[in-house]
């Protein structure tokens, strides 16, 4: 039985941290360290899994990135969308360590908006105008106003 206090599995967790939108699969959005307890020697029995995302996706997964340090990047599948999707996402990372230990902490993911280009579809896409522009007499000036 272990006594006193007792240390976290998960360090450096509940957190919030922002991603940009549209962000390609494998951005590293937060690093983590996991520590054992002292019966476990450090070992890791079940590797850092995220069981729970709120709301529910599969846009981000925990990738190892040494020994005892991960990272959670996002997986493209599907790209975060600020305008169609949710802005903010809670996930539940859950560790488990060869003594029975367990720990299970939050990340906060908040999705931030990316000024994009404006993207045009169906028929608006394909649509040209065609404009005619006199020549000028001497007494006329050189401006053409347009707008679309």
């Amino acid at each position: 039985r272990i006594t006193g206090r007792r240390t976290p599995l998960l360090r450096g967790l509940p957190t919030t941290r922002t991603i940009e939108e549209n962000a390609p699969a494998g951005v590293s959005i937060y690093t983590f360290n996991v520590t054992g307890s002292p019966l476990s020697s450090g070992v890791v029995a079940i590797h850092p899994t995220i069981v729970n995302s709120n709301p529910l996706t599969e846009a981000f997964a925990i990738v190892p990135a040494g020994d005892l340090v991960y990272r959670v990047v996002t997986t493209g599948n599907p790209i975060l969308d600020y305008e169609t999707m949710p802005k903010c996402f809670d996930l539940q990372i859950f560790v488990e360590d060869t003594a029975g230990r367990t720990d299970l902490k939050t990340l906060t993911v908040q999705v931030a908006d990316k000024n994009e280009r404006p993207v045009f579809w169906g028929n608006m896409a394909t649509q040209s105008k065609i404009m005619a522009a006199p020549e000028k007499s001497s007494t006329q000036k050189d401006d053409i106003r347009c707008r679309i």
